[in-house]
């Protein structure tokens, strides 16, 4: 039947069942239902190798052969060979991608236009969780918990990427889905370059730059990025990462003593943690907290 639906063109998406987690921020999750994540993983499948190809080198979220681990590495060797960076990430990101131009994205990358309507009908569906009317216009955000919303959302910041690389010529950067980096040796002209991703933020994809969140550091002191901190010859895991599995490990003494979870359980969870710390000089906190 759902065969029959895409081929005929009356395929319509499901609704969302919601809930909120809270890991550890709280978030809003929207799970689609069984047929339509099928659709979603299938028409990813299809566009993921033509769009993928499209994207710069340092484009770390989302891809094979990318990741949290290479994003640092890379992060760290630019960290080597500059004195300041820029962090930044856009506020609110998800909820404030804009479907109008999220669709001329995608145009302008797919060919084939029945691939482009059934697209357009699974950027639609957010429609019913997140809100903001029924034409392009008006209507805002993609919910977290879809294949392709996560995919969507890298090849939107695509356009900031070609716009820092190729039109402000910065060599050094990076970015992992909206949180990303600029490196440079002078203050005043990343001071500059701060405000020109901004506007064009604002003005070409209406995002806004998190404000409190985006400043210019000196490398000699550090930079936080995806839950670590980054020296030039070492790294750090952040303090909240530490809190969290302290608090976990905790959880795990009351949950088997209750015999609601499984020593395996614990051992994989505690396992994959550690693999995680590894990528910061860590042994001496894995030897206080007897996961070494």
């Amino acid at each position: 039947m759902l065969h029959r639906e895409l081929t005929d063109g009356t395929y319509k998406h499901g609704k969302y069942r919601v809930f909120n987690v809270y890991d550890p921020k709280e978030r809003r999750i929207a799970a689609a239902p069984f047929r339509d994540r099928v659709v979603h993983h299938a028409v990813h499948d299809v566009i993921e190798p033509l769009i993928d190809r499209t994207f710069i080198y340092d484009s770390y979220a989302c891809r094979k052969g990318k990741g949290t681990h290479k994003a640092l590495d890379r992060a760290q060797r630019f960290l080597r060979s500059n004195r300041f960076c820029l962090h930044a990430d856009v506020k609110k990101f998800f909820p404030s991608i804009d479907h109008g131009i999220l669709k001329k994205i995608l145009l302008k990358r797919i060919a084939d236009m029945d691939l482009i309507r059934l697209v357009n009908d699974l950027v639609d569906s957010a429609r019913q969780i997140v809100g903001g009317g029924t034409t392009d216009a008006a209507a805002k955000g993609l919910p977290i918990g879809n294949l392709t919303s996560q995919f969507f959302a890298n090849l939107y910041l695509n356009e900031l990427d070609y716009f820092v690389k190729f039109q402000l010529r910065i060599r050094h950067y990076s970015r992992y889905m909206d949180d990303f980096l600029i490196f440079g040796n002078d203050r005043k002209a990343l001071i500059e370059v701060k405000d020109q991703a901004r506007n064009f933020l604002k003005e070409q994809l209406a995002l806004r730059m998190h404000e409190g969140k985006s400043q210019i550091y000196d490398t000699e002191k550090g930079i936080k990025f995806l839950g670590f901190r980054i020296y030039r010859d070492y790294r750090r895991l952040v303090s909240d990462n530490v809190r969290r599995f302290k608090k976990r490990l905790r959880k795990f003494n009351y949950l088997f003593e209750n015999g609601k979870i499984s020593e395996k359980e614990i051992g994989d969870s505690v396992r994959c943690w550690v693999a995680h710390s590894k990528y910061a000089n860590t042994g001496g906190l894995r030897h206080v907290l007897g996961v070494d």
